[in-house]
């Protein structure tokens, strides 16, 4: 478990509202210094930021690194096989904590949903794993049926309501709603469901 001081130090990239940056940027910083954070942005904005020194380097001071909402490609795009992601991963190994909202909880799985085009790989960092957000709207806009059909056999896929979090290892669901887990492969889609507060045990093959 990661140590911190007084006020743990929380690092925001705004990337994936690529049409309203700083104002996802503002919204984090407020919300992590009502928690008593020390809230900053990171503004790797586009691919060319994630390869620049200057803005890497202020990701060392981070405790907890945390991806905003919005475009999950997008953010994807910019940080796949970057430096910037090759620090955060780095610092991660070493006790750093890693947060993501929506699209940033999306990309940290093996397997990202684009849709129209079906799965990517996503940046990996969660093995096995692929991120539904909002899980109450898009399981049926996306079609879950969808989504486990043309899933590696085998693969969960966490389905994540609004307002919670799916947090570990040890993984526990955090704040109000529920986390559902669906494996691929299994005849029927019948989810796992885990209520907050709960502790989560992943489905075997």
């Amino acid at each position: 478990m990661a140590q911190f001081g007084k006020r743990p130090r929380v690092r925001i990239l705004p990337t994936a509202a690529k049409e309203s940056p700083r104002l996802a940027a503002q919204n984090g910083i407020r919300y992590f210094e009502k928690l008593d954070a020390e809230a900053e942005a990171v503004n790797i904005l586009n691919r060319l930021d994630a390869q620049n020194p200057a803005l890497i380097s202020l990701l060392e001071k981070a405790d907890l690194f945390y991806f905003a909402g919005g475009n999950p490609i997008y953010l994807l795009e910019v940080f796949k096989d970057s430096p910037a992601w090759s620090e955060m991963v780095r610092l991660w190994r070493r006790d750093r904590l890693l947060a993501g909202s929506s699209a940033g909880a999306m990309i940290l799985g093996e397997k990202i949903w684009d849709p129209g085009q079906g799965w990517r790989e996503g940046l990996g960092l969660l093995p096995g794993l692929a991120v539904l957000p909002h899980h109450a709207a898009l399981a049926s806009r996306w079609g879950v049926q969808e989504m486990l059909g043309s899933l590696p056999v085998g693969f969960i896929l966490a389905g994540i309501d609004e307002a919670t979090a799916l947090a570990g290892p040890p993984w526990q669901v955090l704040v109000v709603g529920e986390v559902f887990l669906y494996r691929a492969g299994q005849i029927s889609p019948t989810p796992h469901v885990f209520k907050g507060g709960q502790e989560v045990v992943f489905p075997n093959p």
